[in-house]
């Protein structure tokens, strides 16, 4: 049997994402965080199982505290020919299931659906600088709005 071999849309992926990332963050008021407010956040990001996964480690803070952690997986499944990702976080819900994500240029983007309320998150990456948005739907994704929106250089 011959050993697959790491394909170029997760090498893409990870080629992106690597690095730890830093910056500003704008929560805006929702049913999560009924005030919203500044925070500060940090990704750190690796490839990891020889090259098939990238991880993602991602905390916010306010006011000095970290106050959320994160902890994402990233794949490319050859088979249905799409990324993969699936988030653990310390509020302690376990997703229901991976969800697939598409990458076009440099913009990562994928949609949860979860009940009554849709999310999505995209990622945009401009040399050692990336956004970060996350957006609720309560209509079953017809409109959306924010719900956090960060702003990170990569560290050097």
């Amino acid at each position: 049997m011959q050993m697959p071999t790491v394909g170029p849309e997760i090498k893409r992926l990870s080629e992106l994402m690597t690095g730890t990332w830093r910056g500003e963050e704008k929560i805006h008021p929702s049913d999560w965080d009924p005030k919203g407010g500044a925070g500060f956040g940090t990704w750190v990001v690796h490839p990891s199982l020889d090259g098939f996964v990238v991880l993602a480690d991602y905390t916010e803070e306010r006011d000095g505290k970290v106050v959320y952690r994160g902890h994402g997986v990233y794949s490319w499944d050859p088979h249905q020919k799409t990324y993969v990702h699936v988030w653990f976080d310390n509020i302690g819900h376990p997703p229901k299931a991976m969800t697939k994500g598409t990458l076009e240029g440099n913009r990562f983007q994928y949609t949860t659906d979860e009940g009554p309320q849709t999310s999505r998150m995209t990622y945009d990456w401009k040399d050692d600088k990336f956004e970060f948005r996350i957006e609720h739907s309560k209509d079953g994704g017809k409109t959306f709005s924010p719900m956090h929106e960060g702003r990170y250089t990569r560290a050097r």
